[in-house]
């Protein structure tokens, strides 16, 4: 079979490539899956990509690193000349030198040689270290109060200064900048960067982020100077809530640690870092922060110019110098939050005098911005919520749930009078949809207000569009959902809560991979487990946390926690990224980690069963409890641990894990499975779709096992009947066993409980936490659909023996009632579409596969006649045919470029 499918390709390839010198480009380089870092503190991995006509596969390549630009050519390069490699390899190219310097910009090409020996080369890029070693960090941790045991005092927001010369030009200057809960820095009056909400939650007393900045357009010579405004963020969370960050080990007032480093045109050094030579103040017009609260501002007490060299900053108090947290300092190289986008109100109308209510007719996350004119010291509220009561009053009971002192997402400004002012909070984020606008004063105008979209800027590299309107609105609102439940890390919901519910992520890591560039940002999340995992190996059901949820008091082992099916998310998150990028570098520095995981539930499986974990998170009829889903991941992540410990190089306990895996499998077997009905516990949707997604079932079984799943599905009228877990397997099942036309008429379903019901009878714009539409209405759990947008409608997978798409298999499904679908996913290689359309008794497929790269195209059986490849006649004994889980296909092999299948 490889023999026949090695000749199809390369017919297809020659047909594909007959100019024999051809013209190819070499783009979108990367270090460390990040396009031009600043702070790189771990060993750079490279990766470019390549623009060609069809069938490009590299022949070698060659990478040059310098310390300078004009040393970028063989011979010149004095960091690192790898020679000419024979290699396809242009993802995940490790450097085997020396680490450059803290603070360097190391800069790289790359020259590609195609299959004729023919080279081209990349255009310069570079990377630039972070402060690796303790001894880089000049600087002190400033408050402006002293340290205390005790709770820290809720304060306004302190506003720091310092003025320094510089008498040269300047070459170059870097910030590198902590500052705790969130911070906002000026130079000479403009605003640093264009970032918001930093630095990223963390765990502060195992590790704090830090950004670094290129300021050099900022400064000049002669003189300057910087401010630095913090805000409580999570280092000092005061706002009593269920997860306890109020009480968190590390809760402390304000810091900020700081350093500027200058090299002007002389080539001299200077230095700016913070120390009791700074000065602060807590006049400043911020008044109250905090993340579930909202934020409030008087105007009145601004101060022009205070980040000015010459601002009179005569009444400030000397900054104290303080030990800070107790967290290394770790360089945020991630995609940051940022405004994205405005958005105007669609509707509005007056509830009293005093109050206005405004529908910005999407749920978002971020703040308003207001333009309002009115008479010094009255005041403007605003509240936000995601829903509304019957009679148009702003409904935030829900949003309350779980916030117990203060106002829920509420922000105030207190004019200053004089004329046109402007306005939005800096120190907080809200969800919301509605916003409440409250006049104290009836000649307060309100002349503008827009909603202001801030989440991580994911870059986004997947689309999805149909000929079915309800599944095009719910591709866009699991992109709403997704991006706004990030901020820093994954949340649950971006209003009551904004917890990182690790459950929520494990379930839609894979569709989030799918829509959007999440290995930078994911990575930071991973840290975040190390960093809360205790050293049993055991982890939190929400990560970051401040200790809350190591336990789930509702499990039949209250001792325990959320089990593998929520916490889980530390292998599925690794695992996917790797599927996704084909680093296997990720895995091999997690692996420790994620065994240690594995190790603790094996401690406390009583003979290989699991007796706690959370059941079926908002399941409907048929629940399925928290033990059945334990142990079912169990064995699901000791099956993934093993492939990892292989990846890794660790050949022992691949087979170590393997062997667990089947111990776990004969338990679970024995508990809870009946061989002569073919029934999983109760034979509910969920307890029958569990075993098969995770491969616990028996070959032999399968058929049986499936056919109680479809007969629990037909008992609902086609309709879904399960949890968060229990919908992700019942989609990969239904996809993975071909079950094609049962799976698209339950996404199809218009009609309580399904997707359809929420778009159709809700009129949703983003995902709900729950089928009826109750509590939360921003929650990406049930965002599983998308999986079966991009896998199965348009059938674009990684192969999991080639991972990040260096082989691409595509398996579209086509036995529904869409007329056409186009996908894509950008790949590490570039982009991969699939569009089909159905003409009449025919289907018209157009595939593009990247360069450097093949797909294997497989369709149905039965579904070949006529076939044509770009205008040719394909043989039926050209075709590969072979058998997968569910069965027969026929397939062939394409090299990269835009294929057009007529059939």
């Amino acid at each position: 079979m490889k023999r026949r499918y090695s000749l199809l390709f390369i017919i297809i390839s020659l047909f594909f490539s007959c100019n024999p010198k051809q013209k190819f480009e070499v783009l979108s380089l990367k270090t460390s899956h990040i396009d031009r870092p600043l702070g790189l503190e771990e060993r750079p991995v490279f990766g470019w990509q390549i623009q060609a006509e069809a069938g490009f596969k590299q022949r070698a390549y060659q990478l040059f690193l310098a310390s300078q630009p004009d040393k970028l050519e063989s011979g010149k390069a004095d960091i690192w000349d790898s020679g000419k490699v024979s290699s396809s390899q242009s993802q995940g190219v490790n450097y085997p030198g020396e680490m450059p310097e803290d603070g360097q910009r190391v800069y790289w090409r790359v020259i590609v040689w195609d299959r004729n020996n023919q080279p081209a080369s990349s255009k310069d890029t570079w990377f630039e270290m972070g402060l690796t070693q303790s001894s880089s960090w000049k600087a002190s941790w400033i408050s402006s109060i002293p340290e205390v045991d005790s709770v820290p005092p809720l304060l306004p927001a302190p506003y720091f200064r310092k003025t320094f010369q510089i008498n040269e030009g300047i070459q170059q200057a870097r910030l590198y900048i902590s500052g705790l809960g969130y911070h906002q820095v000026q130079l000479n009056g403009r605003k640093v960067g264009d970032h918001e909400l930093d630095p990223a939650l963390t765990r502060y007393d195992k590790r704090v982020k830090y950004l670094v900045h290129d300021v050099t357009d900022l400064l000049r010579s002669g003189d300057n100077a910087i401010g630095i405004v913090l805000g409580n963020g999570w280092y000092n969370q005061h706002t009593r809530e269920a997860w306890d960050f109020d009480q968190a080990p590390w809760r402390a007032s304000p810091a900020v640690m700081a350093q500027l480093e200058i090299v002007d045109q002389q080539g001299r050094e200077h230095l700016v870092k913070t120390d009791a030579t700074w000065k602060v103040t807590q006049s400043g017009p911020i008044i109250f922060d905090g993340v579930h609260n909202g934020e409030s501002y008087d105007a009145r007490k601004e101060m022009q110019g205070w980040a000015t060299p010459g601002f009179a900053d005569g009444s400030w108090q000397h900054a104290i110098e303080i030990s800070g947290p107790e967290g290394k300092p770790s360089a945020q190289v991630m995609p940051p939050i940022r405004m994205i986008q405005s958005l105007k109100t669609i509707k509005q109308w007056e509830v009293n005098d005093s109050t206005l209510m405004l529908d910005f007719g999407q749920n978002l996350t971020g703040w308003a911005r207001i333009r309002i004119n009115g008479p010094a010291g009255s005041r403007i509220k605003m509240r936000y919520g995601e829903r509304i009561y019957p009679d148009s009053t702003l409904d935030v009971e829900e949003l309350s749930r779980f916030i117990w002192t203060g106002d829920t997402q509420t922000d105030r400004y207190y004019l200053k009078g004089g004329g046109e002012e402007s306005w939005h909070p800096i120190f907080t984020y809200q969800g919301f949809q509605y916003v409440e606008v409250t006049r104290s004063d009836p000649e307060v105008e309100l002349l503008d207000i827009q909603a202001d979209v801030v989440h991580t800027d994911l870059a986004e590299k997947g689309y999805f569009r149909s000929s079915n309107d309800m599944f095009n609105q719910l591709q866009e609102n699991f992109q709403w959902s997704f991006l706004g439940n990030y901020h820093g890390y994954p949340t649950d919901c971006p209003h009551r809560e904004k917890m990182g519910w690790t459950g929520d992520a494990l379930l839609v890591a894979e569709t989030g991979c799918y829509n959007f560039d999440l290995t930078r940002a994911y990575l930071k999340w991973m840290d975040d487990f190390v960093d809360e995992q205790r050293p049993n190996g055991d982890l939190p059901g929400i990560i970051p946390t401040s200790g809350w949820g190591y336990t789930y008091n509702r499990s039949e082992d209250p001792e325990r926690g959320y089990g593998p099916q929520w916490e889980g998310a530390f292998l599925e998150v690794p695992w996917q990224l790797y599927r996704f990028t084909g680093d296997s570098i990720i895995i091999r520095n997690y692996y420790p980690a994620l065994k240690k995981y594995v190790d603790y539930l094996r401690a406390h499986a009583d003979g290989y069963l699991l007796n706690f974990g959370i059941d079926d998170h908002k399941q409907l009829e048929n629940k399925t409890q928290g033990p059945f889903l334990a142990t079912s991941f169990f064995y699901y992540f000791s099956v993934m641990l093993s492939r990892m410990a292989g990846i890794a190089g660790e050949l022992q306990d691949q087979q170590t894990y393997a062997d667990l895996a089947d111990r776990i499998g004969e338990a679970f077997h024995a508990k809870y499975y009946d061989l002569q009905s073919g029934v999983y516990d109760h034979g509910g949707q969920t307890a029958q779709a569990v075993p098969l997604f995770v491969g616990l079932v028996e070959k032999d079984q399968e058929s049986a096992v499936l056919a109680g799943l479809l007969q629990a599905i037909d008992a609902k009228d086609g309709h879904i009947d399960a949890g968060v877990v229990g919908t992700k397997s019942i989609l990969h099942v239904l996809m993975d066993y071909k079950q094609d036309r049962i799976l698209y008429e339950m996404a199809n379903k218009r009609t309580f409980p399904g997707w359809g019901y929420w778009v159709d009878e809700l009129n949703a714009n983003t995902l709900y936490q729950n089928w009826d539409g109750s509590q939360s209405r921003n929650h990406i759990m049930f965002g599983t659909i998308g999986d079966y947008f991009y896998k199965g409608l348009a059938g674009i997978r990684p192969m999991e023996e080639y991972p990040g798409f260096e082989k691409i298999l595509i398996q579209p499904s086509f036995d529904n009632d869409l007329e056409w679908v186009e996908a894509g996913h950008q790949s590490p290689y570039g982009w991969i579409r699939s569009h089909w359309k159905k003409q009449g008794e025919t289907i018209r497929w157009e595939v593009e596969v990247p360069a450097n790269t093949q797909a294997e195209i497989r369709l149905p059986v039965g579904m070949t006649g006529n076939l044509r490849l770009s205008g040719k006649q394909i043989r039926a004994s050209d075709l590969v045919r072979g058998t997968d889980s569910a069965r027969s296909y026929t397939g062939l092999l394409v090299g990269s470029g835009r294929h057009v299948l007529e059939f």
